[in-house]
């Protein structure tokens, strides 16, 4: 995600523009008269893509953006706060995660999140912005299918449909909407969502380049048959957490980069299918790249070499928590 704006039009505001930007890692940027002018910081972001939180009134973000507008299904999510942090209103990109945006500062303020689109007050979720660890891959296919299901009709999922039902969801065997849940990249009829189930664990040596990592993981979710979209996280030891050929590397895949220590790969030894008596001989370890995979469930593909990289893939039985998953390398 690129990173969010964040700011305040009046001192009012400053306070929970700061923890707002806290939370979002992000910088804050104090607006008004006498202080920065908002206006071009919200034109950039804007043109930039990136997330924009005014810890304003609604009006006044909604005439900073004039002129701005573009295409709903590409514009950034845009969302503004009250000076009090009490009400998030989602203003535009509900389509690229506003909603989650307003309800997760809300949540972080105890507050409520000002929801008007018509699916997510019927659903717990719209299908554009679904919960995480799920990612739609044809976008362009949810609007029919949310109008369909507006109209009455049922959904046919594909995969496992409990989170759905448990959302409101009209799930039914003989549904002429279809939703397909699965990591696989193949083309087809309805919507296809990916679940975030996938681990790249990885190993390498001090040389390895960025477009090493990346064409390796690329080989082995291609050779797997799996989509990109379903990568949760790339995987290491806690010493390679600052390599920045692995951080570029989740950075173009878009997922975060995530380490264990020496003592938890160890205790996979018995469970690595190439275990490796050169590497345990020079590191103390049998393998490092499919301990790390092995920590998603089930290893599905075993260690692939290239270079100056290594690289094994594990699998999930559900969408990964990230934050119980590791380490992060940050």
């Amino acid at each position: 995600m690129k990173t969010p704006l964040v700011f305040s039009t009046s001192p009012r505001g400053d306070e929970i523009a700061r923890h707002v930007a806290q939370l979002l890692g992000a910088p804050v940027h104090l607006c008004g008269p006498g202080r920065i002018e908002a206006a071009p910081l919200v034109a950039d972001a804007y043109r930039q893509g990136a997330p924009i939180v005014g810890v304003c009134a609604t009006g006044a973000l909604i005439r900073l953006l004039d002129g701005s507008l573009g295409d709903k299904m590409s514009e950034p999510p845009v969302v503004a706060v009250s000076a009090d942090g009490k009400v998030a209103v989602p203003l535009l990109g509900s389509h690229r995660g506003a909603n989650a945006l307003a309800r997760w500062i809300a949540d972080g303020f105890r507050g409520f999140a000002a929801v008007t689109a018509t699916s997510d007050t019927l659903y717990d979720f719209s299908l554009d912005d679904p919960p995480p660890g799920y990612v739609v891959a044809n976008p362009e296919a949810v609007r029919p299918l949310m109008a369909a299901l507006l109209k009455g009709e049922k959904l046919r999922v594909e995969g496992l449909s409990g989170w759905l039902e448990l959302a409101g969801y009209p799930v039914s065997r003989e549904g002429s909407q279809l939703l397909r849940l699965t990591e696989s990249p193949a083309p087809g009829p309805g919507l296809l969502v990916h679940p975030k189930t996938i681990v790249a664990g990885l190993g390498c040596t001090s040389r390895v380049a960025a477009s090493e990592v990346v064409t390796l993981v690329d080989a082995a979710l291609e050779a797997g048959g799996i989509a990109p979209g379903a990568l949760a996280a790339l995987a290491t030891i806690h010493t390679h957490a600052r390599t920045p050929a692995l951080v570029e590397a989740a950075a173009h895949f878009g997922v975060p980069l995530r380490t264990f220590t020496r003592r938890e790969i160890d205790r996979e030894k018995k469970r690595l299918a190439t275990p490796s008596a050169t590497v345990e001989a020079a590191i103390g370890l049998a393998g490092v790249c499919e301990a790390v995979a092995i920590k998603a469930g089930t290893l599905i593909m075993s260690k692939r070499i290239a270079g100056n990289v290594t690289c094994a893939l594990g699998r999930a039985d559900t969408p990964i928590d990230i934050s119980r998953f590791g380490k992060s390398a940050l």
